[in-house]
């Protein structure tokens, strides 16, 4: 579930009844999840029960998601690891499914009016015309060199009718994350070999339409 000048004027996800915005929002959490500065916990996943995820030892974090699934982690030093998730911020069906990132450690998980919600990868149609309006491969682990996080490789429908190649970068640096976004320069295959060492992993992408 935050960039250069160069904004595109292409549908991002938003929430229930809120206008589209880029896929990402500046980070407001409210404590929910007292954890020390140094997090010993063990957040080995364990299930979903219902809105919750439920690592090792009964330890549990609450989304307030719906359809909610893990999908992995990426560990961070001194708080619990950023945790990778998807589900919808409200019951609706034709709001969109949504990526999520978010550390226990950073309190409650704000998802009011779409906020913190990033695109799910894959291919989105338009609703209407079944269109491509959009392409995407996503990683989380060490997905460039040195750097750890999130990594979408886009292709985009763009105003002018052509597919723009752009990539997002949600990084984790000094325990928190920052958002980039800037145009493709072929950095798809240094993540691929990354891949294929281990140190990152690909979200399966889906089919889906737009948001009505």
């Amino acid at each position: 579930m935050r960039q250069l000048t160069y904004m595109l004027t292409i549908l991002f996800l938003v929430g229930c009844g809120t206008n589209d915005k880029p896929k990402s929002n500046s980070k407001q959490a409210s404590d929910s999840l007292t954890t020390s500065k140094k997090d010993n916990t063990d957040w080995t996943f364990e299930k979903v029960q219902e809105s919750k995820l439920v690592f090792k030892g009964e330890q549990t974090f609450d989304t307030n998601l719906f359809e909610l699934e893990y999908i992995g982690q990426v560990s961070v030093d001194n708080k619990a690891p950023y945790l990778i998730f998807s589900g919808r911020d409200c019951k609706e069906r034709d709001t969109n499914i949504s990526i999520y990132i978010h550390s226990p450690s950073d309190g409650k998980l704000v998802i009011d009016h779409g906020q913190n919600r990033y695109q799910y990868p894959g291919t989105e149609k338009d609703y209407v015309t079944e269109s491509v309006l959009y392409i995407s491969r996503a990683f989380y682990g060490q997905v460039l060199e040195n750097i750890k996080g999130v990594i979408w490789y886009e292709n985009r429908l763009l105003e002018n009718g052509k597919m723009g190649r752009f990539v997002f970068l949600s990084r984790i640096d000094n325990g928190s994350l920052k958002d980039t976004t800037y145009e493709d320069t072929g950095k798809l295959d240094q993540t691929i070999i990354l891949k294929n060492q281990g140190l990152c992993k690909e979200i399966k992408g889906r089919e889906y339409t737009s948001e009505p």
